[in-house]
């Protein structure tokens, strides 16, 4: 008798993921455009009762980030020589004024209107300092993350300026925590061992803003605020963990970086 067994859940995360991301970059009007590294200051958000009055020191680290645009307007059809009649949703081929024409201002407004989104490995953790020791875990997520960025760009072509939200969503896929106390020495286990380690589940919002040379570098900082309680050990106590996570970023397209090594 054959024995099916269920694929592990990390691994169908990261096949789930994959899917999405080949689907985002089938997207009309959307292609590979940047490739960013980051210096991160991560620090885990720990509340309740028992994290009262603890050290929760800053932990650093690096990770690299491939994104893709697209242009609001553009996705949405607006400004498209075929209006849309809104009370049929169908295109026709018209210049008439009247409830075909699009507003003016919401024109404006969405052509300054992108969306950035890609994929990263990046590191997350926290290190805390209490009565008997101290805990660190560091942790390393496959993650998937969007942002619905708005763009000015400067006068005289100085370049332009951006920033914007979106969410995020992460896999866990290795780590280490360990505790350290002066009687019982160092303690390491995985970070996501299935007893007493992390969910490999992480989620929430993203926030970035930067500005980009007219050559076409980025530079810019964001910050990820985890919303998805990663301590599964806590259960229904009120001890909860956020992951947080600040990074400051330098992009540069892709076609370019190529461009430069085939040069070499």
């Amino acid at each position: 008798m054959m024995i099916v067994t269920s694929a592990p859940r990390w691994l169908t995360g990261v096949v789930a993921w994959f899917g999405c991301l080949f689907v985002l970059m089938s997207l009309p009007g959307c292609s590979p455009e940047f490739v960013q590294a980051s210096a991160d200051a991560r620090r885990d958000g720990f509340r309740g009762p028992s994290y009262d009055g603890i050290e929760t020191p800053i932990l650093f680290g690096t990770n690299v980030n491939a994104y893709w645009t697209g242009q609001f307007a553009r996705t949405a059809g607006i400004g498209s020589k075929y209006q849309v009649n809104p009370a049929t949703l169908l295109a026709a081929n018209t210049n008439q004024p009247g409830p075909m024409a699009p507003d003016p201002k919401l024109t404006s407004f969405l052509s300054h209107v992108s969306f950035l989104y890609g994929g990263q490995l990046i590191g997350k953790g926290g290190k805390y300092t209490d009565n008997f020791g101290t805990g660190t875990s560091r942790r390393t997520y496959l993650e998937a993350i969007s942002y619905a960025l708005y763009n000015y760009d400067l006068p005289n072509d100085k370049g332009r300026i951006f920033g914007g939200l979106g969410p995020f969503l992460g896999l866990g896929l290795f780590g280490t925590s360990k505790y350290e106390n002066a009687r019982f020495g160092t303690q390491s286990y995985g970070a996501f061992d299935k007893n007493a380690g992390y969910s490999r589940l992480d989620g929430g919002l993203a926030f970035t803003a930067g500005y980009q040379l007219p050559q076409g570098l980025r530079l810019s900082i964001a910050h990820e605020l985890g919303l998805v309680n990663i301590d599964p050990v806590s259960g229904g106590s009120a001890d909860k963990t956020f992951t947080r996570v600040w990074s400051l970023n330098v992009a540069y397209p892709t076609k370019k970086l190529v461009a430069l090594v085939k040069k070499k």
